[in-house]
């Protein structure tokens, strides 16, 4: 169902939510009473069968004090797909904690168990040219930038069994008019989510066998290892080898280690703090020595919901300072445009570009300028916003209307095939609360009680818009009194949304100690009846008007 058409629990048992045990069961058994099958005739049994069978569900349900916490966070979708919670005895936040870890591992099982399908295009343009040109040759030059490199690869990911993956991958890559390729595929074997071990072979410049293999030792150790051995020419084959230790303390701090056989030994130390993050990277050989350390600043303001701007400082001991400033911005669910601008001593003025739709990216990476200078900075800061600008304008905005109209056309659709439905079932209700009806009318004009005279639900100014709600107020009401809760009245029995989206109102009409009464309240607001403020005084008008 519709997020919004989903069955409301509380609403078809006519309870609160804060409601305590005993007031669920028994709203249970007097709902129950109404709908039992052996309460009806055979022509009347399965409809009966089919509404006894939401009262007990939504019983089942708020009985339960784990069902009751993940219904009331998550809804009906909740329950049916993390129902086991219930078998531990968990508080509040440690039941949100763990669904919605089990929501993220089946959804990385359901990635896993799919064929997945991954592309990747990358372009490097040189427009250093183009920040000097004047305006005789600006449009020249515009049309002729250079492309240093240009890279495209795709890869297919696919399950063998339940332990076994395969992945195949293919990548073309011409830089500086020197055209290359390899094909290169991999087996994984799972032995546990603790270990797996795989093998690769590449082929295109020579052959190069790979074995890997990966094994969680503690909760906070973890190690790899990888052995490579390459055909490059005929009577040369290079061999290599080496180990990697890592261990992550905390959520902040992670320490790698890694040995090859050509006594080397390199490492990476990361710590992360709220607003400073600091890379050491360091390497131990027989003939040279390296030690790298990187500080990062970052900066991110979120814009809107699905926008957000990033800056970032750094500084590294061999590349100098640089500054990352740049912007990201979700256009569907599944599709993100990112532009980022990199401005540093070594790596001078560069604009990336980013676009990734599910697990495909196509990436441009522009070289303003090898120093930095301001006029390659200006390039860099407003072509992407030119760019996006003119896309959103011309491509973007109808491509995401579109998409709307479509979303808009299909759920309409779906919620008038759901709309007959519930029509139907309330109907059959109703026909089903007759006998109960009657007696109950009868016995409260037996002692001058509370007689629901009409009822209508919906939305006021519009008859089609409009649904007679009599008879099941009529059955809702105990000892001479109707209490609604304060929830929308759409999903008590013999009730329907009329118009999805739309305001509506509960307008009741009522006899009490031979006096007419009226009242008339919005979809949500809560309501206890009989009440001395909706007298209608002779005239027409309410006591008190």
């Amino acid at each position: 169902r519709v997020r919004g058409m989903e069955d409301d629990y509380y609403s078809i048992l006519n309870l609160d939510r804060k409601c305590e045990e005993e007031e669920i069961k028994g709203a249970y058994r007097r709902q129950s009473r109404l709908f039992h099958p052996d309460r009806h005739c055979d022509a009347n049994k399965e409809s009966a069968e089919l509404n006894f069978q939401k009262i007990k569900r939504a019983y089942e349900v708020l009985i339960d004090p784990q069902l009751r916490t993940i219904y009331d966070l998550y809804g009906v979708q909740g329950v049916e797909s993390g129902q086991h919670l219930a078998l531990y005895d968990m508080d509040r936040n440690k039941i949100k904690e763990t669904f919605e870890r089990i929501q993220r591992q089946r959804k990385e099982k359901e990635q896993e168990a799919a064929t997945n399908p991954i592309s990747n295009i990358s372009v490097e343009l040189d427009a250093s040219e183009l920040c000097y040109s004047n305006r005789d040759t600006y449009i020249t030059e515009l049309f002729n930038i250079p492309i240093n490199s240009f890279t495209i690869s795709q890869s297919v990911d696919a399950p063998l069994t339940e332990s076994n993956r395969a992945t195949v991958s293919c990548t073309a890559v011409n830089s500086n008019d020197i055209a290359t390729g390899l094909i290169q595929t991999n087996l994984r074997h799972t032995f546990s989510n603790d270990t797996w071990l795989e093998s690769g072979l590449t082929l295109g410049h020579g052959a190069t066998a790979t074995l890997t293999g990966y094994r969680k030792l503690t909760q906070f150790l973890w190690s790899t290892f990888r052995s490579q051995c390459s055909r490059i020419e005929r009577d040369y084959v290079q061999y290599s080898a080496g180990a990697t230790l890592g261990c992550n303390i905390g959520d902040n701090t992670v320490i790698k280690a890694e040995m090859s056989l050509d006594k080397t030994l390199k490492g990476v130390i990361t710590r992360s703090w709220e607003k400073l993050r600091v890379y050491l990277s360091y390497q131990i050989g027989i003939d040279n020595h390296i030690l790298s350390m990187q500080l990062v600043r970052p900066l991110k303001i979120k814009t809107t919901a699905d926008a957000h701007i990033e800056c970032s400082v750094k500084y590294d001991l061999l590349e100098g300072a640089h500054i990352e400033y740049g912007a990201s911005k979700q256009l569907t669910e599944y599709s993100t445009l990112a532009a980022l601008v990199r401005v540093g001593q070594a790596s001078g003025v560069k604009l990336k570009l980013l676009l990734t739709r599910g697990q495909h990216s196509y990436r441009f990476d522009i070289i303003f300028s090898d120093v930095i200078e301001p006029v390659a900075v200006l390039y860099g800061t407003f072509l992407p916003v030119f760019v996006y600008s003119s896309l959103h304008w011309l491509v973007i905005n109808p491509y995401l209307n579109k998409l709307k109209a479509e979303e808009i056309a299909a759920k309409s659709e779906e919620l008038k095939t759901q709309l007959e439905r519930a029509k139907e079932e309330a109907k059959e209700a109703v026909n089903l609360m007759r006998p109960a009806y009657d007696r109950n009318v009868n016995v409260e004009q037996c002692k001058g009680g509370l007689v629901i005279v009409q009822a209508w639900y919906g939305v006021f100014g519009s008859s089609n818009k409009l649904i007679d709600v009599t008879v099941p107020i009529q059955c809702l009401v105990s000892n001479s009194k109707l209490i609604l809760p304060e929830h929308t009245k759409t999903g008590l029995v013999g009730f329907y949304d009329v118009s999805f989206g739309e305001e509506k109102q509960l307008s009741v009409k009522y006899r009490f100690r031979n006096i007419m009464h009226e009242v008339m309240i919005a979809d949500s607001d809560p309501l206890k009846i009989p009440r001395q403020s909706h007298r209608i005084a002779q005239g027409g008008n309410k006591a008190g008007s």
